[in-house]
C-alpha cells in the first residue's frame, strides 16, 4: 500500500494538458481558459453619462442654490449612441441618456429628478438648486479596464461573469481546453440497471450515476460502457472500448476475490501498473495504471470508496488535465462535537455534517462510517482526514473537505 499523498503525486506525475480549441462565447460556460484575457479597449471608451440626465459645465452652478437657482437652456438632445453635435457653453445644457457620449464643454451630469423644466418662446431650459461638482454622474474613458489590463488568466474556470466581460471586450470566441473523455465501466454479477425488476441477490447500479455525473461536475466527458460481468471475455471487450478514451474508470473487480478479474484483464492488455492500494478507509483497493495516452483507475465497488477515491484522485486528475488553477479540495474549519480516534493502519475518512449555532460552525460524526452506507455522504456536508494513530477530542477544531 502506498499513501494518499504518494498516490495523489503518481497520478499528477501522469497527467498531460488537453489540447486547445477555440469556441463560441455562448458555449463557453464552465469551460476552462486556456489564454490569458489582456485588453485591446478601453472601457468605457469614452467620457459618459452615468446617469439620465443633463450634460452641463458644473461651473454654471456656481452659487447655485434653492433661493438663487441657475437657468440653463437646453440645446439637444443626446440619445445613447448618437455623437454630440454641439459643444456645452456656459449656461447652457444638453439632455443626455445613460451611456451617451459626453458633449465637449461638459464635465458633469445632473440628474432628471433634480431639476425643474421650464420652457418660453425662446426654447427648452432647466432649473437647478445646488451646486454641481465637477464629475458628478460621469463615468470617465477607461475607468472600468484599461487597453492593456489583464483581465481573466489562463487556467479559471469560466462562470457567468467571465463570459460577459469577455462580450463586453469584444470576444465572439474564446480559445479554452478540450474536455476529456472518460469512460465508466460498471464490473459484477451482481449489478443491474435501474428499471429492472430487483430479484434476490442483485443490487441496483449506483456508481454509474454518481460517477457520471462527477465527470460532468469537473469538466469531462463521461462515456458510459455498460455493466460487464464477472469474467475476463465481458471484461476485456468492455475494457478495450474504454481504452479509446483519455481516462478510464472501472468500478469493482479490483480486490483479491475470486472474482475480482480487473487486474487480470489490464495486465494482459499491457497496462502499466503504476500503483495497487492505497492505505486509506474506506477505499482500499484502488488501482492507477497507463496505457498509451489513457490513464486507467480501478476504483471498488461501494459507492462510497467510489465517491471518494474519484474525489481524491480523479477529480485532480481531471482539474489539471484541463489546467486549472486550483485542484485542491475546499476546505472549512469547524468544532468537532464527539471525540474520533483511528487505531487502524490506514488514513480514516470521517464523514460529518456540519451545522452553524451561534456564529461557529460546527461538525456533526455521522453514526454509520460504512463503506456500504451511501448516505453518510448523501446526509453530510464534508469529511475529517484523520491520520493513523491519532485522536480528536470533542470541542477541539477540525479541517473539514468539503464534499462540493
Amino acid at each position: 500500500m502506498i499513501t494518499l499523498k504518494d498516490a495523489l503525486e503518481l497520478v499528477l506525475k501522469e497527467v498531460k494538458l488537453m489540447p486547445i480549441e477555440r469556441i463560441d462565447l455562448f458555449s463557453c460556460y464552465g469551460r476552462i481558459l486556456a489564454e490569458d484575457i489582456i485588453s485591446d479597449i478601453d472601457i468605457p471608451g469614452f467620457d459618459r453619462a452615468a446617469m439620465d440626465g443633463y450634460a452641463i459645465n458644473s461651473i454654471s452652478t456656481l452659487s447655485a442654490s434653492p433661493q438663487n437657482p441657475v437657468i440653463l437652456k437646453v440645446i439637444e438632445e443626446i440619445p445613447a449612441g448618437k455623437k454630440p453635435n454641439k459643444k456645452i457653453l456656459i449656461n447652457e445644457c444638453s439632455m443626455i441618456m445613460t451611456g451617451s457620449l459626453m458633449p465637449e464643454g461638459s464635465d458633469s451630469v445632473v440628474m432628471l429628478e433634480e431639476v425643474e423644466t421650464l420652457s418660453n418662446s425662446e426654447g427648452k431650459f432647466i432649473k437647478i438648486k445646488r451646486e454641481i461638482k465637477k464629475g458628478e454622474n460621469v463615468s470617465y474613458k477607461g475607468e472600468d479596464i484599461k487597453k492593456g489590463e489583464l483581465i481573466l488568466s489562463s487556467g479559471i474556470k469560466l462562470e457567468p461573469n467571465h463570459i460577459g466581460i469577455l462580450g463586453s471586450l469584444g470576444y465572439k470566441n474564446v480559445i479554452v481546453r478540450k474536455r476529456p473523455k472518460v469512460g465508466i465501466l460498471i464490473t459484477g454479477n451482481e449489478i443491474i440497471s435501474p428499471g429492472k425488476k430487483l430479484t434476490f441477490g442483485k443490487i441496483y447500479d449506483a456508481n454509474s450515476y454518481s460517477l457520471y455525473s462527477l465527470i460532468i461536475k469537473y469538466g469531462g466527458i463521461p462515456v458510459y460502457l455498460g455493466i460487464s460481468k464477472d469474467d475476463y471475455t465481458s471484461l476485456e471487450t468492455k475494457i478495450k472500448q474504454g481504452l479509446k478514451n483519455d481516462i478510464l474508470l472501472i468500478s469493482g473487480g479490483v480486490s483479491e476475490g475470486n472474482y475480482d478479474l480487473v487486474i487480470d484483464v489490464l495486465k494482459k492488455l499491457k497496462v502499466k501498473q503504476i500503483f495497487w492500494k492505497v492505505a486509506v478507509k474506506p477505499g482500499k483497493p484502488v488501482f492507477f495504471g497507463k496505457k498509451g495516452k489513457t490513464l486507467i483507475f480501478g476504483l471498488p465497488g461501494y459507492p462510497v470508496s467510489a465517491f471518494l477515491n474519484f474525489q481524491n484522485l480523479v477529480r485532480p486528475c481531471i482539474l489539471k488535465m484541463l489546467g486549472q488553477e486550483k485542484i485542491e479540495k475546499k476546505k472549512i474549519k469547524a468544532i468537532l462535537t464527539q471525540t474520533i480516534e483511528n487505531k487502524g493502519d490506514r488514513l480514516s475518512f470521517i464523514r460529518v455534517k456540519l451545522k452553524e449555532e451561534n456564529g461557529k460552525i460546527f461538525a456533526d460524526v455521522f453514526p454509520k462510517q460504512k463503506s456500504g452506507i451511501l448516505k453518510s455522504i448523501v446526509f453530510c456536508d464534508g469529511v475529517v482526514n484523520l491520520p493513523v494513530g491519532s485522536e480528536i477530542r470533542q470541542g477541539e477544531e477540525v479541517e473539514v473537505e468539503l464534499l462540493f
